[in-house]
């Protein structure tokens, strides 16, 4: 991806030139990105940040405590047994809604959604355990926190 550069008269898939579509394919694309950034940033409040990014995992490792997933329940293990990643949805929007798609893009997009779709497979039961993960830390993050007045 360093030397990744695009291609400014490649093929165009599909382009918004033509009035109305010049002005409202881009605002619809904006709008579903900043949705699609702004679901990626409340998953992470679900998810240990530091864990997905592999810090936990380091920081661990250094200090000899073994591997963090050890510590997980049950539940998160067969979660993150078959989820590749918790933003599969809001990356492949963000890869597929764009006003103008061109090769470079669609090679990028397409080969995404494959790698994504082929190890993606929750159930009713991780749903589950999602949202109970989700409405416990919104209770903590919505009680009062020590030292502040009620």
């Amino acid at each position: 991806m360093r030397y990744w550069e695009p291609i400014p008269k490649g093929p165009v898939l599909w382009e918004a030139r033509a009035e109305p579509w010049a002005t409202w394919v881009p605002l619809l694309c904006f709008v579903l990105h900043v949705i699609s950034w702004l679901l990626i940033f409340s998953i992470l409040l679900v998810f240990d940040y530091a864990e997905l990014m592999g810090l936990k995992q380091v920081y661990y490792h250094v200090l000899g405590l073994g591997e963090p997933l050890a510590l997980k329940s049950p539940r998160a293990l067969r979660l993150f047994s078959h989820l590749r990643h918790p933003v599969c949805v809001e990356l492949l929007t963000v890869l597929w809604v764009v006003p103008t798609l061109g090769t470079d893009r669609l090679l990028l997009a397409f080969l995404l959604t494959l790698y994504l779709g082929l190890a993606h497979g929750l159930d009713q039961q991780d749903l589950r355990y999602l949202r109970a993960q989700l409405q416990r830390k919104l209770h903590l993050l919505s009680r009062p926190q020590d030292g502040e007045a009620e």
